[in-house]
């Protein structure tokens, strides 16, 4: 096991996860690490898609973390339950549900973190056999550590982060928040704003994204005052190379 992956692990193993998780309280969790920012339920909606298409890459790179997050909800649920408030939920969905994210993504072959995604389920589909017949003795043949690459895969696959209008799931995107920092989640290196995301902000929401960016306040009263078409592109260059994310996709680790 990886150095990474076992300091990783230990940090799951802790005790934190319980805290606030009864009594409603992880709701207000949630609330306090994911604020909509005042964007859209939409807009809302596919940042946290997008972020969790990333997530989903990064957990099945760390088996360990991956094999901590599937124990969680199974152990809680045989040891903790009466702990628990009736509606707990986690972010990995052991029911087998595989949230499909790109109906959450206006503009799904723009995402970078789903085409990563995509791209390593492919690669794990090439290696599977065909057959669901043939699965079973496929597996036993294999060697453990494989067997745990594909475990941390699948694990992911049923990782679900979206955050949806309705949403009222405050401790599966508590968990998901946990999940972020074990994996040392860095968004930038799976996504940038461009115009996907700055044509769906209003021309006063794009000049606060510069404005935290640290743009030159006379770059921004140009892009005020520019149509919105024009707006959109002007403000794609000038965040180029700025690092800046939207706090739906920052966490604690690059915070």
């Amino acid at each position: 096991m990886k150095a990474e992956d076992r300091n990783a692990l230990e940090l799951s193993r802790r005790g934190e996860a319980a805290e606030g998780l009864d009594d409603g309280e992880g709701e207000e969790e949630a609330a306090v690490a994911a604020p909509d920012a005042g964007y859209s339920a939409a807009l809302v909606e596919e940042l946290t898609a997008i972020r969790t298409a990333a997530m989903r890459v990064e957990l099945a790179n760390r088996p360990a973390v991956a094999l901590a997050a599937l124990l969680y909800p199974l152990v809680s649920r045989i040891f903790h339950d009466a702990y628990l408030s009736f509606d707990t939920a986690y972010a990995v969905e052991v029911s087998g549900q595989r949230r499909d994210l790109a109906c959450s993504i206006k503009e799904a072959g723009e995402a970078r973190a789903l085409a990563a995604w995509d791209a390593m389920k492919e690669a794990w589909g090439e290696q599977l056999p065909g057959q669901s017949a043939d699965l079973w003795v496929w597996l036993l043949e294999q060697p453990m550590d494989r067997l745990l690459d594909l475990l941390a895969f699948v694990t992911a696959d049923n990782l679900n982060g979206v955050k949806t209008k309705y949403d009222q799931s405050g401790s599966r995107l508590a968990n998901i928040e946990q999940i972020a920092v074990a994996v040392d989640l860095d968004m930038h290196q799976h996504w940038a704003p461009q115009a996907a995301f700055l044509s769906r902000l209003s021309k006063g929401q794009i000049a606060e994204v510069l404005q935290e960016a640290g743009c030159a306040p006379h770059a921004v009263r140009a892009v005020e005052k520019a149509p919105k078409a024009e707006a959109v592109a002007e403000a794609e260059k000038l965040l180029q190379g700025t690092g800046w994310l939207p706090i739906l996709l920052q966490s604690a680790a690059t915070a």
